[in-house]
């Protein structure tokens, strides 16, 4: 669905839907050749990057009580164990995706999976806290290099009319990683295999990844590298992982130093050197020189506004799931096993959203977008309703049935949120295309969890952990969501072009 949402005239989302383009002016497209076996099996392969890069940044949510356990880890390599991973991963990924254009996706792919599996191991072997800390810094990295490379693969590499199933199916990793990292992050060290406590939760990756990059290279064909011998912009890179810090660093510890004024400042330096690394960018592109960014995607609307829908839509969701596992466990009083069971019903929901997105797309148009954003927003709503029950049997249906509605609307969204933003980046920059759409997410989840816990923590340590108000800023977020979806089925009904 080259186009995405955005449609001209009545209909014509069903057309474009079958026909899986709508190029203007062109001529019919051509039948769809059948599907290729091999496409089928490399699309399972490339879809354990992206399970596998949300999974390993959410199981330490639950896994992190055992591995302080282990190690007696101070506030500092608490955060840095918790949060190091999401912090590189969110600083490296405009810079992996560009990579993945200059040297090849396919093999910058295989590249991230061989690095993820070294460091995955080395988190399960780590004899200290230190050891620990440098492999998940590390991980992150890898999860920069391989995440864009499975997007921009299936925009290329991919025929039109298999697109939109991929998305489908890259929904699903990525939903089933997030939740399966609350429920195995969990569930793992509860069961304790073998005596190991936490470490299997790092292990389940290694051999993972030692499949795919065995069996990858001969389902897929290696890509042409879209931008060969172009040369890299080692400037941009520098600047936009530096500004990326600036901000990101402070919200990360926004609770453990403080945040006026020095880490308002050092936000406003890296607002500063953003705009600093846009402007370069467009010097260097109108030079005809090799660029991170291709900053005029930021021109078109459908564009913009996909990226900002989906900025809100992780603001809401992935600081929601980390406030919830702590009430579980410390309120509702769970284990951790139980409590990372409680997001089964997202899990399975997901597959079903993602299923029924495009036959409802075809059939009711652009408001399914806005439908799937509000079904988001009403399944979150249900975990702070059911928090203020006193029958704790009406709030766990309550709560496993929000789970439930909200995992089928994520699952909805994600594939065509996907869709119509890829769909406006041009073949050779897809991979810095899905770069972009990494890092807002890994934006708007540090932003989201400084916003989330400034209302969680109360201003006296004598007071308690305000949970459900904490859901409440969740839902709300959701909420704004609701209302930026409706102005992109408005692009899409009015047909404004991008």
């Amino acid at each position: 669905m080259a186009d995405g949402l955005v449609h001209e005239r009545p209909g014509a989302e069903i057309r474009e839907h079958r026909a899986g383009a709508g190029q203007e002016g062109g001529p019919p497209p051509s039948p769809p050749s059948p599907p290729d076996p091999r496409r089928s099996r490399a699309l399972a392969l490339l879809l354990v990057g992206p399970f596998l890069s949300l999974f390993d940044q959410f199981c330490v949510n639950l896994a992190a009580p055992s591995i302080n356990e282990s190690f007696r880890l101070t506030s500092f390599e608490f955060q840095a164990v918790v949060g190091g991973y999401g912090l590189v991963y969110g600083l490296g990924l405009i810079t992996g995706g560009r990579l993945g254009d200059l040297f090849g996706r396919r093999r910058m792919y295989r590249a991230g999976i061989a690095v993820f599996a070294v460091t995955s191991l080395a988190c399960a072997l780590a004899w200290s806290p230190g050891s620990l800390i440098a492999a998940r810094l590390a991980q992150g990295a890898a999860a920069a290099l391989l995440q864009p490379q499975v997007l921009a693969l299936i925009r290329t590499q991919f025929p039109p009319a298999e697109q939109q199933k991929a998305l489908s199916w890259f929904a699903v990793s990525m939903s089933l990683g997030m939740v399966g990292g609350q429920i195995l992050g969990g569930a793992l060290p509860a069961w304790d295999l073998f005596g190991w406590g936490w470490r299997p939760v790092f292990l389940l990756a290694v051999p993972l990844c030692v499949v795919v990059f065995l069996a990858l290279p001969a389902v897929l064909e290696a890509d042409r590298p879209a931008l060969a011998g172009r040369g890299t912009d080692v400037t941009g890179a520098v600047l936009v992982a530096v500004s990326m810090g600036c901000v990101l660093v402070p919200l990360a510890g926004i609770r453990e130093w403080s945040f006026l004024p020095a880490g308002l400042l050092v936000c406003l330096a890296g607002c500063v050197l953003a705009a600093v690394f846009v402007r370069n960018q467009r010097t260097r592109i109108r030079g005809g020189r090799p660029a991170i960014l291709p900053v005029d995607l930021f021109a078109v609307p459908v564009f913009v506004h996909g990226v900002l829908l989906n900025f809100l839509l992780y603001m809401a969701s992935v600081p929601f799931a980390v406030v919830l596992a702590l009430y579980l466990q410390d309120e509702a009083g769970l284990s951790s096993a139980e409590a990372g069971l409680a997001f089964t019903p997202a899990a399975v929901a997901v597959a079903v959203g993602s299923r029924i997105a495009a036959p409802l797309l075809a059939r009711f148009g652009p408001p399914v977008l806005v439908a799937s954003a509000a079904l988001v927003a009403a399944g979150l709503a249900a975990a702070p309703a059911a928090s203020l029950l006193a029958d704790d049997g009406a709030s766990l249906v309550l709560l496993l049935v929000g789970m439930a509605v909200y995992g089928v609307g994520n699952g909805m969204i994600v594939p065509l949120l996907t869709s119509t933003v890829m769909s406006r980046v041009p073949p050779k920059d897809a991979g810095a295309g899905a770069g972009v759409l990494a890092t807002t997410q890994q934006l708007a989840a540090a932003l989201g969890i400084a916003v989330v816990g400034i209302v969680l923590y109360p201003a006296s340590s004598a007071l308690g952990l305000r949970y459900t108000s904490a859901m409440a800023a969740g839902v709300a977020v959701a909420a704004l969501a609701v209302l930026l979806a409706a102005r992109l089925a408005a692009l899409a009904r009015n047909g404004t072009k991008g």
